[in-house]
């Protein structure tokens, strides 16, 4: 990430803090108006429920945490930070984040969009929890409605597949612990080594029959169809058999119908 952000050296290593695997960054109730943003390593986020931490995030490279000190005008740490391995961060008060964002645009597009990922899962929980409240009001669909599975993406060493939808964009990556969003096809129980970005690419069904794999994630380990390699932001076609490989992760274009 530091070659990412392209900001000078010397305000990389100012800001530059390390942390020893099982080391505690922040704890629960303390004083904090600092936010961290992750280089290398992982780090836990840990809440007390009746007396017992327990996990509610694992972070990683390219994560931040720790922003609302920045927000709140007496801040208190919510939850516990602790790394689970060696950590590399940068420490950004509100000069900090200001002078980072103003000189690299990179850092400030990365942390807007990380920030509209949040928000977009916060909306989201909020029309499922209206629908939920009036969903006794709708009448039930009749038996016969049901989804509309045409093509699948197949993992054929587990078995397990992954429609795809008949119209627009599938996404494809890995459940985001910070945010909550999980992608259309979570790839997370197939990727252990987390290869595979959490948004790393989409499947974009255009109807008649017509399927186009697009990687949408220029820092992933890669996209693959047929043993070549995908370009960023390409539209390629698929055809039933094909094998499109994310990271890691195989997967077999199934088309069930036309």
């Amino acid at each position: 990430m530091a070659d990412n952000v392209g900001v000078k050296s010397k305000l990389l290593q100012k800001l530059q803090v390390v942390f020893a695997s099982g080391e505690t960054i922040f704890q629960e109730g303390e004083a904090g108006c600092e936010m961290f943003w992750i280089l290398a390593g992982q780090v836990e986020i840990l809440r007390r429920v009746r007396g017992v931490e327990e996990r509610v995030a694992l972070l990683e490279k390219g994560d931040f945490f720790g922003e609302m000190a920045l927000l709140e005008e007496y801040p208190e740490r919510s939850a516990t930070a602790r790394a689970v391995s060696d950590v590399v961060a940068l420490k950004l008060n509100k000069t900090d984040v200001k002078t980072l964002l103003t000189r690299s645009s990179d850092a400030a597009m990365q942390m807007m969009a990380k920030l509209s990922e949040r928000l977009r899962e916060a909306n989201r929980r909020l029309e499922l929890l209206a629908a939920g409240s009036s969903g006794q009001e709708l009448p039930p669909l009749p038996a016969s409605q049901g989804i509309e599975g045409w093509a699948v993406l197949v993992h054929d060493p587990s078995g397990r597949f992954f429609p795809l939808r008949p119209v627009g964009d599938t996404s494809i990556g890995r459940h985001d612990p910070v945010t909550g969003v999980t992608p259309d096809a979570d790839l997370s129980a197939l990727d252990i080594d987390r290869t595979v970005s959490r948004r790393h690419a989409i499947v974009r069904s255009v109807g008649h029959g017509e399927l186009w794999v697009c990687e949408i994630n220029p820092n992933s380990n890669g996209t693959f169809l047929n043993g070549e390699r995908l370009e960023t932001g390409q539209h390629y076609p698929l055809r039933h058999g094909d094998t499109v490989q994310f990271a890691l992760v195989p997967l077999r274009v199934a088309v069930l119908r036309h």
